[in-house]
């Protein structure tokens, strides 16, 4: 019943997802699980070198089980805020712990004591009849619920104490981990804006280029610059996007170049349709194809092709831009690749790989990455 109130006082909260992953982590844990066995192994050994009678199999397993249950269970009440807190208050959680680890340990015992095991060696029998027994307490048995009422209080004491202790370490590293999350979104925002300008600056590189060949051209180019720049504002909001978005804002820069290379440029894409689901940070794709054009296409006299691909290996998800036109040259990476390869390190939620090498007349940029499975 007390699980059902404190169940009930806490379903509107978010911090129940949150106990619930908690508890789960820690279960699976293999370090608690080597304490279990560590910890419980002495206890039995200890009872043996004592002089203590041989234990039975749910003796034997006592030990074990209680300690599986502190540590899996004895940080829950406090845990259980009823608010977004990472840990309840000293009162709330101390009635809550109270409460929570009697009904438990108290449900522990009772299940082996009802199963046979558990409970104290059988009492010592009554002395033959004497015209006057002294009043010694070895002759009288002892009470068979002594036992389990004292190892059940040292049981709830303890977990108590180290429930609170528990509790205090993992909101701790709730709180580093989510600073440094909030840290990481930061610098990703950051190298993910520093691609805006630097889009536009190469824009507008080749925009100056076309005002006095071509300046129809120019006009045009101007036009299809500010909807460049209006995608890209949306586009650098974004935490995720799909990338059948990446693809569009690709196309909107190719047409730009396009209108200042000409024949120069030819571009082919190799695209599945299930490409553009997949959803990624921004910008991933855009920057192989400027480095492509850029360092590629602008420096060769007769131009080049650039081939825009998506495919899977195996597990992994390759998104690679390929080009012909000048020959690649060893050195630092420019902004928007070395941009590329920093928010990569960033990306947590896959292991994302960036790879860039010459073959034959063509030069490749890759980024790869395994999603996970289901």
């Amino acid at each position: 019943m007390v699980a059902a109130v404190l169940w009930r006082s806490g379903g509107s909260s978010v911090r129940q997802e949150t106990i619930v992953k908690s508890l789960v982590r820690r279960v699976g844990l293999p370090s608690n699980l080597l304490m279990v066995g560590l910890v419980g192994a002495m206890f039995c050994l200890f009872h043996l070198v004592s002089g203590g009678p041989v234990p039975g199999l749910l003796d034997f397993l006592l030990p074990f089980v209680l300690l599986f249950g502190h540590l899996a269970l004895a940080p829950v009440p406090w845990q259980w805020t009823g608010t977004g807190e990472d840990r309840a208050g000293l009162g709330r959680g101390f009635g809550q712990a109270l409460c929570f680890d009697l009904l438990w340990v108290a449900l522990v015992l009772s299940c082996l004591h009802l199963l046979g095991g558990g409970s104290p060696h059988p009492p010592r029998p009554f002395p033959p009849p004497m015209p006057f027994p002294p009043l010694d307490r070895q002759h009288f048995p002892e009470p068979p619920f002594r036992r389990g009422l004292g190892l059940g209080l040292v049981n709830v004491a303890f977990g108590i104490a180290y429930g609170w202790v528990s509790a205090a370490k993992e909101a701790t590293e709730a709180r580093e981990a989510r600073t440094a999350e909030l840290l990481r979104r930061s610098q990703a925002k950051a190298l993910q804006n520093q691609l805006e300008p630097h889009v536009l600056y190469n824009a507008l590189n080749g925009l100056s280029e076309l005002v006095h060949e071509d300046p129809p051209a120019a006009e045009e180019m101007i036009a299809r610059l500010a909807d460049l720049y209006r995608m890209l504002t949306v586009h650098g909001d974004a935490g995720l996007i799909r990338m059948e978005q990446e693809r569009r804002l690709v196309d909107a820069y190719l047409a730009m170049e396009q209108m200042r290379f000409g024949e120069r440029l030819q571009v082919r894409w190799v695209w599945p349709l299930w490409a553009d689901g997949l959803e990624l940070p921004p910008f991933f794709l855009l920057p192989l194809v400027e480095n492509a054009i850029k360092h590629g296409i602008s420096p060769a006299d007769q131009g080049g092709m650039v081939v825009i691909a998506c495919a899977r290996a195996g597990t992994a998800i390759q998104l690679q831009v390929e080009n012909t036109g000048s020959a690649l040259r060893p050195g630092p990476r420019g902004v928007g690749l070395g941009n590329l390869e920093a928010r990569l390190a960033l990306w947590t939620e896959f292991s994302g790989t960036f790879k860039l090498e010459a073959r034959e007349q063509w030069t490749i940029a890759r980024v790869e990455w395994t999603p996970e499975a289901g």
